[in-house]
Formats: C-alpha cells, sequence, structure tokens
C-alpha cells in the first residue's frame, strides 16, 4: 500500500514543479478607425491614380448666381499634387467640358466658349489636385478626419473583397478643400478598399446639411493605381 501512495505523491509533485502552459492570446483586430487610417496611407503613398467624381442630389453651383453647375470631374493624379482632368459642367442650361492642369501649384483652365488656356489664381476656382493635396486631401481626412468610423462588412467589387466603412468628416475640413462646395454641415462618409492593397476603390460623401431631402452627393471612384501620369504646363504665366 505505501509504495502506490508515494508513486501518487512522487507525480503530484512533479505536476505542481512543471510551469503552466501559457493560454493562447487572441490576435488583435484592427479597429474601423485603424483601418480607415490604413486605407488614406496605401492610397496616399500610391505614385499616381485615375479617378472620377459623379455629383448628384442638389446641384452644386460654381457662382452665386446659380448659373454655373458642376457634373462630374475625371482625370488623372499624379502625387505630390498634379492633375489633369476635365470638368463637366452646366453653364445657363447647356452642357459643356473644361479641361484643367494643375501643376507646381499654378492652375491652368480652358475657356468654356474660347477653349482656350488660361492661368488662374490660387483659390479662383475649383481644382481636383487641392481635393487629393498632402496633409488636407480625402486620403489625408481618411487618416485624420474621419470620425464615428464603423465597418459595415466585407463586400465584393469586381470580383475582390473590399472593407466597407462609414463615417462622418467635418465640414470644414471638406470646404477647405473643395472650394466651399461641399460640407455644409458634417458630411456623411461611405468608404469601399481592396482589402489586398489597402487602397480605396469608392468614396461617396453625402453632404446631408445641404437639403434633408435631396443631399448633394460626391461619388469618387479611383482605378487604374499607378498609371504613367504626364503633367505639364500648357502655356506659361506672366
Amino acid at each position: 500500500m505505501l509504495a502506490p501512495l508515494l508513486l501518487a505523491l512522487a507525480v503530484l509533485l512533479a505536476a505542481c514543479g512543471r510551469p503552466a502552459e501559457p493560454t493562447p492570446l487572441p490576435t488583435p483586430t484592427p479597429t474601423p478607425r485603424e483601418i480607415s487610417a490604413a486605407i488614406g496611407r496605401a492610397t496616399q503613398a500610391a505614385e499616381s491614380v485615375h479617378f472620377v467624381i459623379s455629383l448628384s442630389g442638389k446641384p452644386v453651383a460654381l457662382d452665386a448666381a446659380g448659373f454655373t453647375v458642376l457634373n462630374a470631374l475625371e482625370g488623372d493624379l499624379k502625387r505630390p499634387a498634379s492633375v489633369l482632368a476635365v470638368l463637366n459642367v452646366t453653364v445657363g442650361g447647356g452642357v459643356t467640358e473644361i479641361r484643367t492642369v494643375s501643376l507646381d501649384g499654378t492652375q491652368y483652365v480652358t475657356n468654356p466658349i474660347t477653349r482656350e488656356w488660361q492661368c488662374l489664381a490660387p483659390g479662383a476656382a475649383v481644382d481636383p489636385a487641392v481635393l487629393f493635396a498632402p496633409g488636407q486631401g480625402v486620403e489625408y481626412l481618411l487618416q485624420e478626419g474621419f470620425a464615428e468610423v464603423s465597418l459595415v462588412g466585407s463586400e465584393e467589387l469586381d470580383g475582390r473583397p473590399h472593407y466597407h466603412l462609414r463615417g462622418t468628416m467635418a465640414g470644414e475640413q471638406l470646404q477647405a478643400i473643395s472650394l466651399g462646395l461641399l460640407g455644409t454641415g458634417p458630411v456623411d462618409v461611405a468608404l469601399w478598399a481592396d482589402q489586398a492593397t489597402m487602397r480605396a476603390t469608392r468614396i461617396v460623401l453625402v453632404d446631408s446639411a445641404s437639403d434633408p431631402q435631396q443631399p448633394s452627393t460626391w461619388t469618387i471612384d479611383f482605378s487604374d493605381y499607378g498609371k504613367t501620369v504626364d503633367v505639364r504646363a500648357p502655356l506659361a504665366c506672366p
């Protein structure tokens, strides 16, 4: 009887002396805010990208009288802030296009009537380059100005899994990069980004305060990341 008792005691003592097995810690999950910041960084890190900005809802007028309305912008961005773009506008009931180039802090546009290029003073017209400018543009705001961010889920876009997030941006921040055209009040934001590259594919900005029933809505679609973009000044400014 003594031998089995001693054997059991030895086993018990050996178990007490053995270090406990560590409990595996769960893999940290990025918060929606961390995901949006990573998307902003990855999008901003791309050397170039094609963008299409479509406007819907309440018309966005480029002048106080509402004679000229902005319908859409499409172009190519080359970092840090060079842009070739075409603005689709309605002037007095007729639709026309205005070409614009932004290079080294100078903006050039074509006259909608003569089609001739002219130089503009900073802040004289909506400049797509400012929308994506380092330190204040949309991609920067995804990192520093995206509030109340929530992860809606994962969705397929063009056959690729995407993050879908929602949140808000302060109107003042968006006014500063849109010549005051966007950001009547806090803006509701929906964001889709490729999960593999973490680059934004679509951003929808809903300016709810502009019209509760039919708010001005800006939809920005990104594509062709890394494409070759050659931005040149169309004329010499005085």
